[in-house]
């Protein structure tokens, strides 16, 4: 891993005279970022081959040269002989393609970083496009949102480019950074798009707590306690807890103010059954989290409506910023402006930056 860290190094200073190896590759194992990462593979010198041959493992007997990789197959062809090899005593095998040769556990696991770091490479240039045919108006913008409207396009780009694709970590929860990149155009937030707007707000607001998205994915009573409690909602410091949670391929939002014992009930679709399965979880799991037991009085805020298929998880991140910033569903119409709907791009591109931002406080995984 020194070695390959090196090489990696050597290649980020610009040096002209260095050989990339397959064996290097292990440098992307740990954080890294198409800044650094790019001009990397690109001195790896193995061009991408499609395998169709029958897949079979074999004995690696002592004594046995280590196979010569030429070129790197296709991820499911790589990932269909790791999970085979998984299965047995993976460092005595050899993966085996009639129309290839052979591979190593060892090897198929670098091949697969490439592959993935190429991939995840492919969708920071995706998001370059994006940020450089985005138009907004920004008189259409309103507080609190306005924070990014003078920040330039140069800027956003470097902070892509330099913002970790690889593993980091909050508290125990695992993170990918390249899934904030769901940020851009008009795709579908995933959990870690959702879980790192849900900490850029509890960083940006004072006195704010995050139950963990995830608890709703649980059957289990026990577990699904355990999992809302992951961000550690319950310090008693805290006077604002939010999440967002997944009621079927679409999110729903609450915000629980524990001074007034009022929480707060969100769903972009303004759905009646959403909203009670996003009512249910908070009456069996967040008020026993937050000791707030048969405590709450509800309310649905109606004041947002989503005008497609895909930005759910935006608009959930959007109304908790207007609550965090003072908006009631009494006052709404003083912080709301329909012109929003307008400017989504831009909305999500200021989720994306502030999320990017706050990646830097997070543990990354080596």
């Amino acid at each position: 891993m020194q070695e390959a860290k090196r090489i990696l190094r050597r290649v980020r200073e610009g040096k002209k005279a260095v050989v990339v190896k397959l064996a290097h590759m292990a440098a992307l194992s740990g954080p890294y970022s198409s800044s650094t990462a790019e001009p990397f593979l690109d001195k790896l010198n193995l061009p991408s081959v499609e395998v169709t041959g029958s897949l079979e493992l074999r004995r690696f007997n002592i004594g046995q040269s280590v196979p010569v990789i030429s070129g790197i197959p296709q991820l499911q062809a790589i990932r269909e002989a790791i999970a085979m090899m998984d299965r047995t005593d993976k460092e005595d095998m050899l993966a085996r393609w009639d129309d290839y040769g052979y591979a190593t556990y060892g090897q198929l696991k670098l091949m697969d970083t490439v592959v993935t770091a190429k991939n995840n490479i492919s969708l920071v240039h995706a998001t370059l496009n994006w940020i450089a045919a985005l138009e907004f108006s920004v008189d259409s913008v309103v507080e609190p949102f306005k924070d990014q409207v003078d920040t330039t396009n140069d800027d956003h780009v470097q902070a892509v480019k330099e913002l970790n694709l690889g593993q980091c970590f909050v508290g125990k929860s695992l993170q990918y950074g390249v899934d904030f990149l769901d940020f851009r155009e008009n795709l579908w937030l995933h959990s870690s798009s959702i879980v790192g707007g849900l900490l850029m707000l509890r960083e940006t607001y004072q006195a704010v707590g995050v139950i963990n998205p995830r608890f709703h994915e649980f059957d289990a009573p026990d577990q699904k306690l355990r999992t809302a409690r992951g961000f550690l909602p319950d310090d008693t410091s805290y006077e604002r807890v939010i999440s967002v949670i997944n009621v079927g391929n679409h999110w729903a939002a609450f915000l629980v103010d524990i001074p007034t014992k009022r929480c707060y009930l969100f769903d972009p679709l303004q759905l009646d059954s959403n909203i009670r399965i996003v009512k249910e979880e908070v009456l069996n799991v967040v008020e026993k989290v937050l000791g707030l037991t048969d405590q709450l009085q509800y309310e649905v805020l109606a004041g947002c409506t989503q005008r497609d298929g895909h930005s759910c998880g935006l608009w959930c991140l959007v109304v908790l910023e207007l609550l965090l910033f003072g908006a009631r569903p009494s006052s709404w119409n003083d912080y709301w402006s329909d012109t929003l709907y307008d400017v989504v791009g831009y909305l999500r591109l200021r989720f994306l930056r502030k999320v990017i931002d706050l990646q830097s406080h997070f543990t990354v995984a080596e």
